[in-house]
């Protein structure tokens, strides 16, 4: 629906969806003229000049002269006017909390990373309050030193998140249930804005279909492994949640029946066999004191070529190959993008992979593409940065 063709509104509510619909246009499509605005909602210019005199007095978005030639001008009269956001004033925040790292930054209205730091995580299984003291503090931290407030902010968990309320009901890799995260949040942090919480590898999806590898594509599958495994699903430009918020939840898919248990108390679940406890055991490390070392040097020795690294990663690509058949099977994605510890398979291990992959699903008849997702270790982050800004554009007035 373009904006001025929104049906039965009266003038404030279709005045509110109009600006919604500019600023939207605006954070996923970039800088933009008057004459481009009106061409893509459908409003007449004198419309448009008023939404943008709104927004501009607001504080945010700014008009400056294009120093670009447009198309059909022929060099005379002044340039048109472009629209732009105002990303240092109207900015989320993001939070991405990991078992063993909290990534925190600012995250202007058209998605640049204006901040960002990594640090720690003051984990501790089965109590969150020392974990949530640290993302107040950072919080805290990071506006101190702003000149304006943020409009929001997001975070991504590696958990079950119920969408009606945010609350995270079960992340069995931080010992996490039944935890009021966004309320806890702005309680401690003091902050007024709304706070939007969301599985990580949902929000992960999400970014790299607005930002990222699937920019575009109306249809994609993105599977993220870490300690655990979680996927997100594009369907016609929609992102699937499920009836209870809880959709991707395919590390706990059973892949192998009867094999090792998993944290949530099945047996078998894919993401005992393809996580980053399944990498780590297949050079013979369990249960490691510092995992991320451990992988990070898993890493460097298969850069170096060493073969017990390389074939750490090719003994993966079975169990791998047995998910990613049934999720292409079930959803016909057209484009699967990987993440994660999944990402450097593609580079020490695509041929095996891809092999098995052609050998288990057996369906030519969904053909799809394998690639590697873009945004890296940022796909978290900046995924909690559209929850974000999209919770600000549906509550804005």
């Amino acid at each position: 629906m373009t904006a001025s063709t929104a049906q039965g509104r009266d003038p404030a509510s279709l005045r509110r969806h109009n600006l919604r619909a500019l600023l939207r246009h605006l954070h996923l499509r970039g800088p933009t003229s008057r004459v481009g605005l009106g061409q893509v909602t459908g409003l007449t210019r004198s419309a448009i000049a008023d939404l943008v005199g709104e927004l501009t007095e607001r504080g945010l978005v700014l008009e400056s002269g294009s120093s670009q030639q447009q198309p059909g001008r022929t060099g005379r009269g002044r340039p048109p006017l472009i629209v732009s956001l105002r990303d240092e004033r109207a900015y989320v925040l993001a939070i991405a909390v990991d078992v063993d790292t909290v990534r925190i930054g600012r995250v202007g209205l058209g998605g640049n990373v204006l901040e960002e730091m990594a640090t720690q995580h003051e984990h501790v299984p089965g109590d969150p309050t020392p974990g949530l003291e640290q993302l107040a503090r950072l919080v805290r931290e990071l506006v101190t030193t702003t000149e304006a407030p943020p409009i929001a902010v997001g975070v991504a968990v590696p958990g079950l998140v119920r969408d009606e309320d945010g609350v995270v009901t079960r992340a069995p890799n931080l010992g996490w249930h039944e935890l009021a995260l966004g309320q806890r949040l702005r309680e401690l942090a003091e902050i007024t804005a709304p706070v939007v919480v969301g599985n990580e590898a949902r929000l992960a999806a999400l970014a790299e279909h607005r930002r990222g590898a699937g920019r575009d594509r109306t249809d994609l599958v993105y599977v993220s492994a870490g300690v655990g495994v979680g996927a997100g699903i594009v369907a016609h430009d929609q992102l699937l949640t499920g009836n209870t918020g809880y959709a991707g939840e395919i590390g706990h898919m059973i892949t192998n029946p009867g094999g090792r248990t998993c944290h949530c108390g099945a047996r078998g679940c894919w993401e005992t066999e393809i996580g980053a406890d399944a990498l780590l055991r297949r050079i013979g490390v369990v249960e490691p004191a510092d995992r991320q070392s451990e992988l990070e040097r898993l890493f460097e020795r298969a850069e170096q070529g060493e073969a017990e690294a390389l074939d750490a990663f090719r003994q993966l690509c079975t169990p791998v190959a047995t998910g990613l058949a049934n999720m292409i099977n079930i959803f016909d994605p057209g484009l699967v993008l990987l993440g994660g510890l999944l990402r450097p398979l593609l580079r020490y291990a695509e041929g095996e992979l891809r092999y098995n992959l052609e050998r288990i699903r057996g369906l030519p008849e969904l053909p799809v593409e394998l690639g590697s997702a873009r945004l890296g270790e940022q796909g978290h982050l900046l995924g909690a940065a559209e929850a974000a800004v999209s919770s600000f554009l549906a509550s804005f007035e």
